[in-house]
């Protein structure tokens, strides 16, 4: 009798922990996918979830004793931060005024994502995160389209959800450009789909269906092209180059069973942007030829505002660099001759120009550092042939493109963005604790042959 209770209770336990293992795993979904659909805003909401989170993956690391985070991983975020507080110093006592201030961006958000990632220790959370990608590119395609609609009049007002976004909304003479805080995501977004769309055959096990993707890329592209934003129209342009570069590390077996998936995807797209632009033509007066000609005029720096800021940025941070090479102004510091915002003065579009205008050559090459190791890193699993590799691809698709796009905006500096650094981290970590798994195992079997 005591036997059965003690078994009966067990059971119990295990059925509790499985609902409430559940439950986090839910938030940390709902979390990301809040963080993709409404970047920078709905903060307080989002800050909860991360509360609920962050406890979940505590009282799991409680349970089992022990953080599971691979040694390198931790290594490396170690060091960033001690660079972050380097710098951060060295702005105070340079009397920077945004050097406590970037202390979160540096210092806080970085020791949260690798909690995060310690959380993400299964194939099973793993392919979850994929899957919150394609619905998020989904989700913004659809709000962004019924936002265009009811802008335009052919979508009633009942219809359309006024979620804080940004909207705002200009129609031209043979193009349309409007913003939504979720355009940003989509740099990220459209390529990975583009990656999942080249690399994934119907031969390999994918977690998610074609049909999906070829929705998220259809949607994706139809806002891409209606929003006039340059920087995201170019890295779309170059995802599917980018994509190839990646999948020649793959090994010949599997190239060679998904180049249908190359094929589909080439005149699938190219049937696609055709059939779109005959739509938006017949609908909203979309010319190709006005549409490239502003897509260029975003490059001429003496008559586009824009771009004129960010000629200004350049000069203002080389100028000021020059003054410091090695070592920078330190983080929090303003640059002479150039001011993007008046609340936050050392913030500036130029964001990798920035990082060496605030931390020199020296603070710049550990970042340069990190962000090679995860490429080699990455690389190194893809050249593996494991299933996390044909999972990482695309993820690094969407990366080097969001990384390009913020070479002249600020996105890295904000919590809703940083996560396209860690993702590929969070594979990395899933790989490396697998593989010390396997090793331990196979130990352990010629132990016990001995």
């Amino acid at each position: 009798m005591y036997n059965e209770k003690v078994y009966s209770g067990n059971i119990s336990a295990t059925y509790n922990y499985k609902i409430t293992k559940r439950f986090f795993l839910i938030m940390a979904y709902v979390l990301f996918f809040m963080m993709l659909f409404v970047p920078t805003t709905y903060q307080p909401v989002k800050a909860v979830l991360l509360f609920m989170v962050l406890s979940g993956i505590t009282l799991s690391t409680i349970a089992r004793g022990r953080i599971t985070l691979h040694p390198q991983i931790l290594l490396w975020t170690l060091l960033m931060m001690t660079v972050g507080l380097s710098f951060m110093f060295w702005g105070f006592i340079n009397y920077a005024p945004g050097a406590l201030r970037v202390g979160t961006v540096h210092l806080l958000w970085p020791f949260v994502y690798t909690m995060l990632v310690a959380g993400a220790v299964s194939e099973r959370v793993l392919t979850g995160l994929l899957k919150v990608l394609v619905l998020a590119t989904i989700a913004i395609g659809l709000y962004g389209l019924s936002f265009i609609l009811y802008a335009y009049g052919w979508l009633p007002e009942i219809l359309y959800i006024p979620i804080d976004q940004g909207q705002a909304i200009g129609f031209y003479q043979g193009f349309v450009e409007f913003n939504l805080y979720s355009l940003a995501s989509l740099l990220f977004l459209v390529p990975f789909i583009v990656g999942c769309l080249l690399v994934w055959s119907k031969n390999d096990a994918m977690p998610i269906s074609r049909l999906w993707l070829w929705i998220a890329l259809f949607l994706g592209l139809l806002l891409v092209l209606l929003s006039g934003r340059r920087a995201l129209l170019l890295v779309v342009a170059v995802s599917p180059f980018i994509a190839l570069i990646l999948r020649s590390f793959l090994p010949a077996e599997i190239k060679h069973k998904n180049r249908k998936s190359v094929l589909r995807l080439i005149l699938g797209s190219g049937v696609m942007l055709a059939c779109l632009g005959v739509y938006l033509q017949l609908t909203h007066g979309f010319q190709w030829q006005v549409f490239f000609e502003m897509f260029m005029s975003g490059f001429d720096f003496l008559y586009d505002p824009s771009a004129y800021a960010r000629y200004e940025q350049f000069f203002a941070l080389l100028t000021g660099w020059a003054a410091s090479p090695l070592f920078g102004a330190g983080l929090g510091a303003a640059a002479e001759g150039s001011l993007r915002c008046v609340e936050m003065p050392w913030a500036f579009e130029l964001y990798f120009l920035s990082l060496l205008f605030h931390m020199g050559i020296v603070g710049l090459s550990f970042y340069i550092a990190a962000t090679i190791w995860i490429f080699w890193m990455s690389l190194k699993i893809i050249r593996s042939g494991d299933r996390v590799g044909l999972y990482l691809l695309p993820v690094l698709v969407g990366v080097i493109s969001f990384l390009i796009a913020s070479n002249t905006n600020p996105y890295l500096g904000k919590f809703d963005y940083i996560w396209v650094i860690f993702l590929p981290v969070a594979f990395i970590n899933y790989w490396l604790l697998t593989r010390r798994k396997k090793r331990s195992s196979n130990l352990n079997k010629l132990e016990d042959k001995l």
